[in-house]
């Protein structure tokens, strides 16, 4: 079992630039650790100098997901590990399979070489558990994994999310990899919102953009789960700090509602200053029609026209404090507002 977190204790996270890993160094720096974050690159210097004014105390170092470099001095003397990294759902990311499961394989190895980590969190999916089902399954649970035998197979993301996680819970029970038995924990999040600390947007804000700028003009009749980013950075430093959640995955979830739920927040809240975004609900039926054409669709169809149920088996793990939807998607646009990458009227 892990021992308890100490103030003055080394954290690692992973992709420390990124959207959910800055918020958690945030955390972690308030909290009173001393905070290490792997960017993939030390020489690009504006970045990096935005990132260390976000995050005063940090300590960065040079390590890529796809290249066993840097991992070995990264983790030196490192006591927890947020390993938070991963490819994501952007256009300029490929072969985000292969680049999360590299990762995976050289932050778990340099984890248990390191001699001093005491347990390590993985940041997973929601896309690892609930995919890849008949129309039948309604009701999931951190027991149930993603089945990529079919639509879901064959979409990058669920893969990635899916077969990274999978590894690594592979190494961490495998006593020639973890000959130390350091424990692993997995959070599984849904939909991530809420305000960014870093000025440059990936997956989870774009989508919102995307959103608001009609693309596509529609929604889809589907039960969305999402958590706001304040509430899945401090979600993972109880999950570190509960020695009772080794060996678990968690979901982490604080709001649920209907796709069309946020477009209509949005242009309650915004639409006199110019956010309109679609709320049309395409029926159905007319997904039924296209699935044979269109990938995205045939992942998402076994969840349509009716409601999905996740229902976490360690519900004390954490309390959510960001659990009003409105409040949460008006953080994110302000967020968005301030950095430049919407305009309001």
């Amino acid at each position: 079992m892990s021992s308890a977190m100490a103030k003055g204790d080394l954290c690692l996270v992973t992709g420390v630039s990124g959207y959910l890993g800055s918020r958690l160094a945030r955390d972690l720096l308030e909290r009173g650790f001393r905070v290490r974050g792997t960017v993939r690159r030390l020489d690009d210097a504006e970045r990096n100098r935005v990132l260390c004014g976000i995050l005063p105390g940090i300590e960065l170092a040079a390590a890529d997901l796809r290249a066993p470099g840097g991992w070995a001095a990264a983790m030196a003397g490192v006591d927890w590990v947020f390993h938070v990294a991963s490819p994501q759902a952007v256009p300029t990311e490929t072969d985000r399979t292969g680049g999360a499961l590299s990762g995976t394989e050289f932050v778990l190895a340099a984890a248990f070489a390191a001699g001093t980590v005491k347990k390590i969190v993985v940041t997973s999916s929601e896309a690892a558990i609930a995919y890849g089902y008949p129309r039948s399954r309604r009701h999931f649970t951190e027991d149930d994994w993603t089945d990529l035998s079919g639509a879901a197979g064959r979409f990058d993301y669920f893969r990635s999310k899916t077969l990274a996680e999978r590894l690594a819970w592979d190494m961490a029970r495998d006593p020639l990899r973890n000959p130390r038995g350091v424990p692993l924990a997995t959070v599984c999040p849904g939909f991530i919102i809420g305000p960014s600390l870093v000025p440059w947007a990936r997956y989870s804000l774009q989508t919102i953009k995307d959103m608001i700028d009609r693309k596509p003009p529609f929604s889809i009749d589907m039960t969305g789960h999402s958590v706001d980013v304040r509430d899945c950075a401090a979600m993972h430093i109880a999950v570190m700090d509960d020695a009772a959640t080794d060996g678990r995955r968690h979901f982490c979830f604080g709001m649920v509602g209907k796709v069309v739920e946020t477009p209509r927040i949005i242009r309650a809240l915004y639409g006199r200053r110019g956010l309109n975004p679609g709320t049309f609900v395409l029926p159905t039926w007319v997904l039924f029609l296209l699935k044979p054409f269109v990938a995205d669709i045939g992942v998402l169809y076994g969840k349509l026209g009716h409601a999905n149920v996740y229902e976490t088996k360690w519900p004390g793990v954490y309390a959510y404090r960001h659990t009003d939807p409105r409040a949460s998607i008006r953080d994110t646009i302000e967020s968005m507002a301030a950095h430049g990458w919407i305009t309001l009227r």
